[in-house]
């Protein structure tokens, strides 16, 4: 066990939300029009210009707050797929849920009507309609002899995945060259999309999805002790996982229908955040929640900053971070 993980999960976890606050100002001051801590504060409290009023509050602020919200939901949601598979190779990647979302949205944007598309809250019900019945067709085809195996349920999510992608490169055939930039841009990971409008929605579904997912954080542990031992507990095995998969997989398309595919951050995100407290849920959950926001509120901030005013997509710079960290986890493990 590591030094970090023996320390005290509460002083751990205020230590990340000081990260997080620091993170968030730190991308209010980073942009195309960069502006000092003091502007920003001025800005905050509606005391700064006009322009820096603009800024901070209606272009910067609602971006950082769909980056927290969206990089604590997509955390958790790969905490609860890789807990009830017990594979920490899981996430909305690799069960299929991001090909659900995907498929989703492409279908809505060759076949639904113009002005029903220009509602914000139709790339969010396409892209949960999707992932949905994607995650059932896992699970159905997952179920054998009155049981789900956790291997056989990543197996048939990857393959189905790959199913979905085959259908989304035939869909963007039917497509003129406007809808399918957007549809790139989606698939690249972006959070241009946060606005307060968008957040009204977001909000309100993210906050509700997480504090359900903290509930199952007793189920996750003792399935963490295997199917029988959980069985002898008297959980029901097979119904609380069914139920897990798809909460996790409305948290994740929730965020896929404002954001597009940030894969890579239900992978990575999770794992920082094990190895900083542990296994134990009730303390994971609000660390992955934490360790995925301040991931992809940074993510966001370097890419608008790095080659402005040219903006590098989130999902871009979520997959550089995290396969640089996997690299050093790599590095650091010794055979």
């Amino acid at each position: 066990m590591s030094r970090t993980s023996r320390m005290n999960p509460s002083f751990v976890l205020c230590l990340m939300v000081l990260a997080w606050l620091v993170a968030l100002l730190t991308g209010l001051n980073l942009g195309a029009t960069p502006l000092s801590f003091s502007q920003v504060l001025n800005a905050l409290v509606l005391r700064g210009t006009w322009t820096e009023n603009l800024i901070v509050l209606e272009m910067r602020l609602p971006r950082l707050v769909a980056s927290s919200l969206i990089g604590a939901s997509l955390s958790v949601s790969g905490v609860m797929l890789q807990g009830l598979s017990r594979n920490e190779l899981a996430s909305p990647s690799t069960v299929g849920v991001n090909a659900g979302s995907g498929l989703g949205i492409m279908i809505a944007l060759v076949f639904a009507p113009i002005g029903v598309l220009q509602q914000p809250w139709m790339m969010m019900l396409a892209s949960v309609g999707g992932a949905l019945l994607l995650t059932l067709l896992v699970f159905a085809l997952s179920y054998r002899r009155g049981a789900v195996l956790p291997s056989r349920l990543l197996l048939i999510g990857i393959a189905v995945g790959f199913g979905a992608n085959a259908m989304m490169t035939l869909l963007s055939l039917r497509m003129d060259f406007v809808t399918y930039n957007r549809v790139v841009s989606w698939m690249s990971g972006s959070i241009t999309g946060g606005t307060w409008k968008s957040i009204t929605s977001l909000a309100p579904s993210c906050v509700v999805l997480l504090i359900m997912a903290y509930s199952r954080a007793r189920v996750l542990n003792v399935f963490a002790l295997g199917d029988t031992a959980a069985k002898g507990l008297g959980v029901a095995v097979e119904w609380q996982r069914f139920v897990t998969l798809g909460l996790a997989t409305l948290m994740a398309s929730v965020c896929a229908g404002v954001a597009g595919q940030i894969g890579f951050l239900g992978l990575a995100a999770p794992h920082l955040a094990r190895q900083i407290v542990g296994q134990d849920h009730r303390v994971l959950f609000p660390a992955a929640a934490l360790s995925g926001a301040l991931f992809l509120v940074l993510a966001d901030s370097l890419g608008r900053h790095l080659f402005s005013p040219v903006e590098i997509p989130a999902g871009v710079l979520v997959g550089i971070l995290g396969g640089a960290y996997f690299l050093f986890l790599l590095i650091r493990t010794k055979d």
